[in-house]
């Protein structure tokens, strides 16, 4: 339980400001921010990384979660698009955030996010019906809408509205699941000179996880596809 709670308080420094070590260039070319824009959006996109249970009326999680794409510094516009290498050539996305459980299967989440070592920070909501709630002896299916969108960005807004359907079925401790959907991005560049650019993108994405329920806390793996493959990890605790 211990090393839940520093893993926990390790990502929630997340949401502390700090000094960023790279941004969005406002004079990048059209076409590297294209290329950026699309693989950016996938990273960042507000995955679920749970099952597609309800949480139900006196239900609660709040957590905190990274997902990392090992490979974005090795892309063409990092050199163009960015002011800064990031670190290790990779991207990490951290969120902390909240979900709460409400009447006919309804959950409601809305989490704070930042890219880790970037100036990039972002808001996302979801909201999820259980079309099939789960028992013992049957999985659960969920819808899940999502959003996500820039804060307080001078050069890059990110404008992104997701749908999916969510597969799970919960066992003792274990809870795997699956699901895909699509998402629909819009990249602004606000440029110094010139008029600003805009970008829209959209693409498929799957993922597929598996939730360890230790209650305190919970623990969950997932592998996500959108652009290119990345892993996150989420800490949880609630009921």
């Amino acid at each position: 339980m211990k090393r839940g709670f520093a893993v926990i308080f390790f990502f929630l420094a997340i949401a502390v400001p700090a000094q960023a070590a790279w941004d969005v260039r406002p004079d990048a070319p059209p076409e590297d921010f294209a290329a950026f824009h699309q693989r950016f959006s996938g990273d960042v996109y507000h995955y679920p990384r749970h099952g597609a249970a309800p949480l139900g009326l006196i239900g609660f999680e709040v957590y905190a979660d990274v997902a990392v794409d090992q490979d974005f510094g090795d892309e063409p516009f990092v050199e163009t698009v960015l002011d800064d290498d990031p670190t290790g050539d990779l991207l990490a996305i951290g969120r902390v955030g909240v979900r709460k459980g409400l009447p006919g299967g309804i959950d409601l989440g809305v989490a704070y996010g930042r890219a880790l070592e970037g100036d990039l920070k972002f808001l996302s909501a979801d909201i999820q019906y259980a079309i099939i709630k789960g028992g013992p002896l049957t999985p659960a299916l969920s819808l899940r809408v999502t959003g996500t969108r820039t804060l307080d960005s001078d050069v890059y807004d990110l404008d992104q509205y997701g749908g999916e359907l969510l597969l799970s079925k919960g066992f003792t401790v274990l809870t795997p699941y699956i699901g895909g959907g699509v998402v629909h991005s819009k990249g602004t560049l606000n440029r110094t000179i010139g008029p600003e650019l805009e970008e829209s993108d959209t693409q498929g994405i799957v993922y597929a996880g598996v939730t360890l329920n230790l209650l305190l806390p919970k623990i969950t793996v997932e592998v996500e596809k959108a652009d290119v493959i990345q892993g996150a990890i989420r800490v949880g605790f609630g009921f």
